[in-house]
């Protein structure tokens, strides 16, 4: 479900996407990336947001980092 990854001041979130598959990050204002091969999303680690599964891969490989600025 929706979560965040931490709640302090400065923190960044990325989300480096593996493979391509039909899943994707979507975030509490509805927004969607879509996993896509050699893609990074980033954005501030205080924002909802949530993965999904996907049907058309053996699986959705992604690789999250949570750093501080």
């Amino acid at each position: 479900g929706m979560h965040v990854d931490h709640n302090f001041e400065g923190g960044k979130t990325a989300v480096y996407y593996v493979n391509d598959n039909d899943g994707y990050t979507k975030f509490e204002d509805g927004t969607i990336v879509e996993s896509v091969a050699n893609r990074i999303v980033i954005f501030d680690s205080n924002i909802k947001h949530t993965g999904t599964t996907c049907t058309n891969a053996l699986g959705r490989f992604v690789v999250n980092f949570n750093y501080w600025l």
